[in-house]
C-alpha cells in the first residue's frame, strides 16, 4: 500500500544566513620581496673558495721551485724574485683559470638546482629578443672594443704596469700550443658561460627583481669586477659587467651574452698571441683607439635597444633561492 510520506521538520527550517568574511581576508596579499642573501651567499663561497684554493696552488708553486732550485726559504730576495717568476708561469695560469671557471660554473649549476623555479628559467637560458644576426656581431665588436679603450687607458696612464693577471695572460697566450689551447678552452669558452651563468644570470637576474634593473645590473658589474682580484683587470671586468649585463636586461636571456663573452675573451687570447702587443703599440694609435672605440660600443648599444624588444620574464617562486 503506497502512503505519502510526510515532510520532515527539517524541511521548513530556514536555511543559516552565510558567515560575513572580513574585507581584509579578500584583499590579496603583497608578492614577498625576493630575497638576495643567497646569491650573496653564493658570491662569498665562491670567492673564498678560488683565494683559498689559489694561494694552495701558489703554495704548492713555491714549495716546488724551492725544492727544485735549492734555494733557502730564509734568502727574501730569492723568495721575491721566484714569486716574480712565478706570476708569468703559463702553467700557472692555465691551471688558476681551469680552477676558476670550473668552479664558478659548478656554484652557478648549484645554485639554480637549488632555486624552486625551473634551473634553465632561474639562469635566464631561456629564449631572449630576437635579434638578426648582424646585431649579434655588432655587440661582440662593441664588447671587444670597450676591452681595447679601458686596455689603451692603462697603457697611456701607465698604470698597466700594475697589472699582474693581463701579463700572466698575455705570457700564457705566447706559450706553447698545449697551453693556449687550454687557455682557449677554459678561458674562453668554459670561462666565459660559467661567469654569464652566475653573474648575469643567477645573480643579476635576482638582484634586479629586487633592487631594479639599474642597481641590479651595477651590482652584478662590481661584483664580478671584484672577482678577478686585480687593481687593472678588475675596473676593465666591472665595464664589462655593465655592458654585458646590459645586454642581458634587454634581451632578456643571458644567450647573447654568453656568446659576446666568449668570442671576446677568444679574439682577446688571439690578438695577444699573434699580433704584437698593446704595450708595444705607438701612443697614437692608443689615441685614436680611445676615441674610436667608445663610438662602436655606443653604436653596438644603440643597435640592441632599436631592434630588441624585451620579452616578459616571469618571476615564478619570487623569495626562493
Amino acid at each position: 500500500m503506497d502512503s505519502q510520506s510526510e515532510p520532515s521538520s527539517t524541511d521548513s527550517t530556514p536555511s543559516p544566513a552565510p558567515l560575513s568574511v572580513p574585507l581584509h581576508a579578500t584583499t590579496p596579499l603583497a608578492p614577498a620581496r625576493p630575497r638576495v642573501w643567497t646569491v650573496f651567499l653564493a658570491f662569498v663561497l665562491t670567492l673564498v673558495t678560488l683565494v683559498v684554493a689559489g694561494a694552495l696552488m701558489f703554495g704548492i708553486a713555491v714549495a716546488v721551485e724551492l725544492a727544485r732550485t735549492g734555494a733557502k726559504p730564509q734568502d727574501t730576495a730569492a723568495i721575491n724574485a721566484l714569486v716574480e717568476q712565478l706570476k708569468l708561469r703559463p702553467w700557472l695560469h692555465v691551471a688558476s683559470i681551469v680552477m676558476s671557471s670550473t668552479t664558478t660554473l659548478a656554484v652557478a649549476l648549484l645554485g639554480a638546482s637549488l632555486s624552486p623555479q625551473p634551473w634553465r628559467e632561474r639562469l635566464r637560458l631561456q629564449a631572449g629578443a630576437p635579434l638578426p644576426a648582424w646585431v649579434w656581431a655588432a655587440t661582440v665588436v662593441g664588447c671587444c672594443a670597450l676591452g681595447q679603450a679601458m686596455e689603451s687607458a692603462t697603457i697611456l696612464t701607465g698604470a698597466w704596469d700594475w697589472t699582474t693577471t693581463l701579463k700572466g695572460i698575455q705570457a700564457t697566450s705566447g706559450a706553447s700550443a698545449g697551453a693556449f689551447a687550454l687557455l682557449m678552452l677554459f678561458g674562453a669558452l668554459v670561462a666565459g658561460t660559467a661567469e654569464e651563468l652566475f653573474f648575469r644570470g643567477y645573480l643579476q637576474g635576482r638582484l634586479v627583481e629586487r633592487w631594479g634593473r639599474t642597481a641590479g645590473i651595477a651590482a652584478a658589474a662590481t661584483l664580478f669586477g671584484v672577482m678577478h682580484m686585480d687593481p687593472i683587470h678588475s675596473p676593465i671586468a666591472l665595464a664589462m659587467g655593465l655592458f654585458l649585463g646590459w645586454l642581458a636586461e634587454h634581451t632578456g636571456s643571458v644567450r647573447l651574452p654568453v656568446c659576446v663573452h666568449i668570442l671576446n675573451n677568444a679574439v682577446s687570447f688571439l690578438l695577444t698571441r699573434y699580433a704584437t702587443p698593446s704595450s708595444q703599440l705607438p701612443t697614437p694609435l692608443h689615441v685614436t683607439m680611445l676615441i674610436v672605440c667608445p663610438l662602436l660600443v655606443v653604436g653596438a648599444l644603440v643597435l640592441v635597444r632599436r631592434n630588441s624588444v624585451v620579452p616578459v620574464r616571469l618571476r615564478t617562486s619570487v623569495g626562493g633561492s
